[in-house]
């Protein structure tokens, strides 16, 4: 059986309950502090797609894992949004440029004081990052494969 990234509390240990996952919809959605620690996975979508964090009572320790599990290097984009410049994102994602046409591997990092955005446009299969909140703001770390760089923005 899969362990999972919850912490049981009487051991210390991982706990051996099966990984929670929450495949999102192919449409804007919302997540829940009920989904931290679940995996969110991303199908092929048929338009571009916001999934937002929670944006009330943040507390230390919500965890998200995103990962893109497409067929195919998807048409369409994705962003996950803070909902707020207040909540902003530090760290970046490695970019890993899928046409193998110039650089392939770049490091894509948020400004660090103000990016609530994390753009990802025509994802690729390996395309997964996890983002961890300490209370106010979202720490960013993982990866994007992809013919377009990941971008940030405040809005």
């Amino acid at each position: 059986m899969a362990k999972t990234n919850r912490l049981e509390v009487n051991s210390g240990k991982f706990g051996t309950f099966p990984q929670e996952f929450r495949v999102l919809p192919d449409a804007d959605a919302s997540l829940s502090k009920a989904d931290s620690g679940k995996l969110m996975i991303i199908e092929d979508v048929s338009a571009d797609r916001v999934y937002s964090l929670p944006t009330s009572a943040l507390e230390r320790g919500l965890n998200y894992k995103f990962w893109y599990v497409g067929d195919d290097a998807d048409g369409h984009d994705f962003s996950v949004d803070t909902g707020s410049t207040s909540n902003f994102i530090k760290g970046g994602v490695v970019f890993l440029d899928s046409d193998a046409s110039g650089d392939n591997v770049a490091l894509v990092e948020s400004d660090g004081d103000s990016n609530r955005i994390l753009k990802v446009d025509t994802p690729g299969a390996g395309t997964e990052f996890t983002m961890v909140c300490d209370g106010t703001k979202w720490y960013l770390n993982g990866q994007v494969v992809s013919v377009t760089t990941p971008a940030f923005s405040d809005s």
